[in-house]
């Protein structure tokens, strides 16, 4: 939700930990998606990365890269933890993209590995596999 310190620029951030990628929970849209928002006035658009990364999943992020998809920005980030409590929505790891999104699936099979290259270098193929599919932070 906007408000009035908002700009009209968004962005969000697909952050990585041990080779695994963060989303949220949105209950209003009904699906998986990346911690993100509008950049307030004053902001850079890393700081707005990193607090609405916060304010929705509790995580802190460090943001290693940006790129303009045009209608939006997207970062991608590594974990610092562990997560502060009282953040809006429920957050999970994941090693692949979940069925239930609340986005355009095509535009995550894009940013996904570019985040992931960003972050570990490489084709974007290598990662730290997971004990399991994902789990509940």
């Amino acid at each position: 939700m906007s408000g009035p310190e908002d700009t009209d620029d968004t962005i969000y951030t697909v952050a990585f930990r041990d080779g695994m990628f963060l989303m949220v929970w949105n209950a209003a849209r009904g699906g998986w998606e990346m911690p993100g928002g509008h950049v307030r006035k004053g902001e850079t658009r890393e700081d707005g990365a990193r607090r609405e990364f916060e304010e929705e999943s509790g995580w802190s992020v460090d943001i290693v890269g940006i790129r303009d998809l045009g209608h939006c920005r997207v970062c991608a980030g590594v974990l610092r933890g562990p997560p502060r409590p009282g953040h809006e929505m429920r957050a999970r790891l994941f090693s692949e993209l979940p069925g239930e999104l609340s986005f355009p699936r095509e535009e995550y099979m894009d940013t996904v590995p570019w985040a992931r290259r960003t972050v570990y270098g490489g084709t974007g193929s290598e990662r730290t596999e997971p004990a399991g599919p994902g789990w509940y932070l």
